[in-house]
Formats: C-alpha cells, structure tokens, sequence
C-alpha cells in the first residue's frame, strides 16, 4: 500500500487499488513537473551552446596565392572568394566566371553562384559576397566560424559585424595537408624532376665555360650567377613550372643561404645551387639543392663537402614515422661539432650551421613539419626536405639538399640528382 493512501477499515480492495493508483499518477505528475521540466529546459539550452560552439571553417583568398584555397577547392583560381564548410560539406561561393569550372573539379560538395543568389536574397540591389555568405550559413543555423590565421582582416570585421562569432585559429585549419596522399607525393616528385633539370643545365654550362683568371667564361661573355638563374628559369617554364627566386650563389655569397646571388662566377669557388619550382598546373613544390665547384677545390672545400654529404645521409637514416624533428636536427648539429664545424655569430656574421635541418613541402614551399630544434613529431606521409650545411668566409659555403617522404621505418627520396660536384 503505498503511503500517500490509508486503506479505510470495510473499503473494497479494487477500489483501494484504484486509489493508490491514482496518488501514484498525482504525485508522479508534481514531480515531472518539479524536475523533468526544468531538466529538459537545461536540455535544450545546453543543446543551443553546442550547437553554438560548433564552427564551421571559413576560409578566403586565391587558390595562387593561398595553399588552404588550394587544398581546399583544387583548382587553381586567381581572384579571392570564399570557400567552407557547412554540415561536413565542402562549399564554395563563387561568381559566373568561375562557377562552371569549379563546380566541374570534383573537389566540392556544392559550389553556390554568388551571382544568382545575389538575385534571389537582394533584388534591386548588388550584394556584397560576404552578405551572400551571411546569408547561406545564418539560413542553415550557423551562427559561429574558424578563419585560419591569414585570414583578411577586413573580411574578418565584415563576418563579425554581420553578428559571426568568429574565431582566429592560431595553428593551421587544414592539419590533413600535413600528411600526403599518393597523388600529391608524385606531384612533389614531378617538380622535383624540375630541379633537377635545372641543375643539369647549371652543369652543362659550367662544363662549357672556361677560367680566364679567376672568372668563367660562356659564349664568349663572363658567366654570372644571373646567367645561371636565367637559365634555370627557362628550364623550369618548358616543363610546365615556375623556378622564382632560384638560388645561385658563388663563394663568400653563399655563406648567405638565401642570397640568391648576382654577379661573376669565379673559378674555384664552391657555388650553392637551391632550386623550389613549383607546378603550374598543381601549384605543388620541389626543393633541392647541390653545390658544384668548376675547378680544383682546395682541401679544406674538399672537407666541407664531404662532411655536410655525410651528414645529410646521417639525417636521413633517422627519418621514420614516430621519429622527432628535434631530435634528428639534433644528431646533425652534434655530428658536425663531433668533425670540428663549429657555430658562431661572428663579427661578419654567422658562420657553421645555422638553419634547421629540413622543413615539410608541398602547396607551400615551407610547411609546418621541420626537422629544426623545435619538438615535432614526424608521421607516415610527411613530406620534409634535409638539407644540412655549412658555412665559412673564406671557404665558402655548402648545402645539400633532398625531399624525402616519411614512411613506416624509412625516409623514401622524391628528388634524384647525382653528388659530384667537381665540374672539370
């Protein structure tokens, strides 16, 4: 019997059930009313904060000049637009000019054409995009963004004013581009090959030039390194890639290591050769460096070399999933003191190695996975150059440099060009 119904003395038993029945309900009544109500308000409001908390990317820019856009769409776009995502769909907002190839890619759930939606949500007037863009995601309950840390300031305002919630990552958006399917590792190779025709053609002339004195002598003209980088340009552009700001750096130049180079290549100095083409039908970089000598090195260039080979190949066989950065950069610093090349920051300078072992490659020429005294932790599908190098006044300077992709227990080379470097 329960204890909000006394049984009276002479009351049938069905009726003293149907009453205990009925304080069961009254009272269960009062206690939904008292909990299961406000619990389902608490319910729905910590519904509403997730739903809130939950950000949609949004990124904007041209796909040539910003590596997400790419990534993001694949197709190689010049003006900036908008690109994100919406549900788990990769979206676009996009004009007429561009909506028919980039809604033919592949690479997009939906491509909206700004052009008629501006039709359709502003009559009589022309809207601006991220009016467009407020629209379609405020319509589909978005009321909160990431934006990636390049992110346009002024589209950024234009976003908050429109009553976003935006935040600013401080670390890439895109994390996946971190690690490379098959297609961009062939890609990368491909530029790699790029390079690698450049540097043949560095060699031929060499081959061909001849010491008057000190300075190199081609086509009856003294060879510098414009020349050189001229030709390295026009290699590139008939295999279908840019090889801006090529490097092709001569003698004390070169303890420089991103002085391009300019003026006359001098017979018996050590030449630092960096080519990073990049594809112009994939955006996707190489990078590789040789150094070459046209003439008798001394032996102290003979040392150099030899040490920076051997440590690079040092490097290499350390390079495997799970393996860190740090680590690795490490072991090359330690290997090259071990040798006696020594770092300091002299009164002209730095001299010895002074920059990071090797740094991840792709869309950009350097992408966020290094080999350099900062912790990271290498992963199956990595792509990083390593590139060890020294340099002294005096001597010269020297890098090699190879893309290598990280496997499971080894470092796999995308980039194949010979070691000699002594050009007679």
């Amino acid at each position: 019997m329960s204890k909000y119904v006394s049984k009276p003395a002479g009351v049938c038993p069905s009726f003293c059930a149907q009453a205990e029945s009925a304080a069961n309900a009254a009272q269960a009544r009062k206690l939904f009313i008292k909990f299961a109500i406000p619990f389902n308000l608490y319910i729905c409001l910590v519904g509403a904060i997730i739903k809130r908390m939950k950000r949609e990317i949004v990124l904007r820019g041209s796909c040539r000049s910003n590596a997400d856009m790419m990534y993001f769409t694949g197709v190689p776009i010049h003006d900036p637009f908008y690109a994100f995502t919406l549900g788990g769909k990769k979206c676009a907002l996009i004009g007429a000019l561009e909506y028919g190839r980039l809604s033919k890619c592949g690479h997009l759930d939906i491509v909206f054409d700004s052009s008629e939606l501006s039709k359709r949500m502003f009559p009589g007037r022309r809207a601006d995009d991220t009016d467009i863009l407020a629209g379609l995601l405020k319509g589909r309950g978005v009321a909160a963004v990431a934006v990636p840390p390049d992110f346009p300031s002024l589209h950024l305002e234009k976003l908050r004013r429109r009553g976003f919630d935006v935040a600013v990552s401080d670390s890439p958006l895109l994390a996946e581009r971190a690690v490379k399917s098959a297609r961009e590792l062939a890609e990368i190779k491909k530029a790699n090959g790029v390079a690698a025709a450049g540097f043949a053609r560095i060699e031929e002339i060499l081959r061909r030039s001849k010491a008057v004195g000190k300075k190199l002598v081609w086509r009856g003209a003294p060879l510098t390194s414009e020349i050189l980088r001229f030709e390295v340009e026009c290699a590139a552009l008939s295999l279908g890639a840019d090889a801006a700001d090529t490097i092709v750096a001569c003698g004390d130049q070169a303890c420089d290591p991103h002085e391009v180079g300019r003026g006359a290549v001098v017979a018996g100095s050590l030449i630092v050769a960096d080519i990073f083409p990049r594809l112009r039908s994939s955006g996707y970089f190489g990078d590789m460096t040789r150094t070459f000598l046209k003439g008798e090195p001394s032996r102290a260039q003979e040392r150099l070399v030899g040490t920076v080979l051997a440590a690079q190949k040092l490097a290499l066989s350390k390079i495997r999933d799970g393996a860190d950065g740090a680590s690795i950069h490490s072991a090359v610093e330690s290997f090259f003191e071990a040798n006696g090349y020594f770092t300091e920051n002299g009164s002209d300078g730095w001299s010895g190695f002074f920059h990071s072992t090797g740094h991840g490659v792709g869309l950009e020429i350097h992408e966020s996975v290094s080999i350099s005294p900062r912790k990271c932790i290498l992963r199956a599908g990595n792509v990083v150059t390593v590139e060890p190098g020294l340099y002294y006044r005096g001597v010269g300077g020297c890098r090699i440099e190879d893309t290598v992709a990280v496997q499971k227990n080894r470092a796999r080379k995308l980039s194949s060009y010979p070691y000699d470097w002594v050009i007679k």
